[in-house]
């Protein structure tokens, strides 16, 4: 009684885990590249979505940006990521670590997800290309829900947030 626990590094554990946290006392659930990857998949799912609508976007794709400016500046991923020139490739892009979030506030970065947005904004993706691409939204865009880019990103973020959510609203039952 009279004690708050936190939990560090919660990310990406299934709802079970978080409820069984909440459960055991935990009242703080520390959450955050799981947030960011969730971001990341719906970007880049766009951006796929994007290649295939036009495939000269490609050459200006949100991926080819990212790459360009964490080769440009490393010091976010280098001492986190070891491997070959391919493995750290991957990890940039896709690690759990999620080091890829300290570079979205690069104005590069910034530029390149406004291009990405404004180039889908017009266009009605289809429900087959959202399952392609971003499957785990599928059921948001095949309902309807979530056609615009900039609400595939806010649902993505929202997915994760819901296991967290429901982890505390088991608590309060």
């Amino acid at each position: 009684p009279g004690l708050v626990f936190e939990a560090h590094s919660t990310d990406y554990q299934p709802r079970e885990c978080l409820s069984a946290l909440v459960a055991d006392g935990f009242a703080i659930l520390k959450v955050g590249p799981a947030l960011t990857f969730a971001l990341r998949e719906v970007l880049y799912g766009l951006d796929e979505i994007a290649c295939f609508l036009d495939p000269s976007w490609r050459e200006r794709s949100l991926v080819a940006a990212m790459e360009r400016i964490m080769l440009a500046e490393p010091a976010y991923w280098r001492s986190h990521y070891a491997g070959t020139e391919a493995e750290m490739r991957i990890q940039r892009h896709f690690s759990y670590s999620d080091r890829i979030r300290y570079y979205w506030p690069h104005p590069e970065a910034q530029a390149a997800v406004a291009a990405l947005l404004e180039r889908l904004d017009p266009v009605a993706i289809p429900e087959t290309m959202v399952s392609q691409f971003i499957p785990g939204l599928y059921p948001q865009g095949a309902a309807g829900r979530a056609r615009k880019p900039a609400e595939f990103l806010l649902e993505g973020i929202r997915v994760v947030l819901r296991a967290y959510s429901d982890a505390a609203a088991l608590k309060r039952d």
